[in-house]
């Protein structure tokens, strides 16, 4: 048994392809390619120029005279910002980014399937992982009194050795995959929902801010809070843009708040 803290990665956001020039060509808008080259070099990512050329689609303003309303051109950046400013947040669902969170509890993992909009999961399966060695992840506050904390670490101790007591009882050499996958998940049972795993999971920016703004505030389950204070961590070092308009206000206790302007 040994105690861990989720830890998260960006592993994915949406990207382009040459599907997009060569629409940019057929309907007359190569022009727009310079545009994206400006964007790119300017550090914005694949995912937020797909948000602007989405949005520039709605009005023809992809380039000039498309639209006979249009007179002048927005970049992308300013673009991006107006869509902020004017609520025009359904542009922000074209652009996912994908994340996977190690060592995080299913404490943790409930909380976040509760987000459904603009979400996709895939967790370690307690079907077919083995319950051997666990990682626990305990909330401070039981580890802050000496007694407490010994009193988790026995019991996280006699849950491994029934675990590996009933696997050892229940599965021989030379058993099928089925077997051990039924047994598997019967002994999944007494694990803790403080029990280590891992989850993969990719949001839209436009769910993703508002989730940020929601668990990163001093309200929150303390999990979900350090685990959301690390992925706007990510953005905000990546992406700041897809942040903007969101206030970040340091609580003085090591972890920090994000709320909408």
């Amino acid at each position: 048994m040994k105690y861990v803290q989720p830890k998260t990665y960006l592993t994915g956001v949406t990207g382009i392809t040459s599907g997009l020039t060569d629409y940019l060509i057929e309907s007359g808008n190569e022009e727009f390619l310079e545009t994206i080259e400006q964007a790119r070099s300017e550090g914005l990512s694949d995912g937020e120029i797909l948000c602007s050329f989405y949005a520039k689609l709605c009005y023809k303003s992809l380039t000039l005279g498309q639209n006979a309303n249009v007179t002048k051109i927005r970049d992308i950046e300013d673009n991006l910002m107006g869509c902020f400013d004017s609520g025009h947040g359904s542009v922000f669902e074209h652009c996912f980014l994908n994340f996977v969170t190690m060592d995080c509890s299913r404490v943790f993992t409930h909380e976040l399937v509760r987000h459904r909009v603009g979400t996709a999961y895939s967790q370690t399966s307690g079907r077919y992982v083995a319950l051997d060695d666990i990682g626990f992840i305990t909330d401070p506050l039981l580890q802050e009194d000496t007694e407490c904390n010994e009193a988790i670490q026995k019991l996280l101790l006699q849950i491994e050795d029934t675990a590996k007591f009933l696997r050892s009882k229940l599965i021989k050499d030379g058993d099928p995959f089925s077997k051990k996958k039924k047994v598997t998940s019967a002994i999944r049972r007494i694990a803790p929902n403080g029990q280590s795993n891992e989850i993969g999971w990719s949001m839209n920016v436009r769910s993703l801010r508002n989730i940020i703004v929601l668990r990163t505030s001093e309200h929150a389950e303390w999990e979900i809070r350090l685990v959301f204070n690390q992925v706007a961590d990510i953005i905000e070092q990546k992406f700041p843009l897809m942040l903007y308009k969101l206030n970040k206000i340091d609580t003085k206790d090591g972890l920090f708040s994000w709320m909408s302007s």
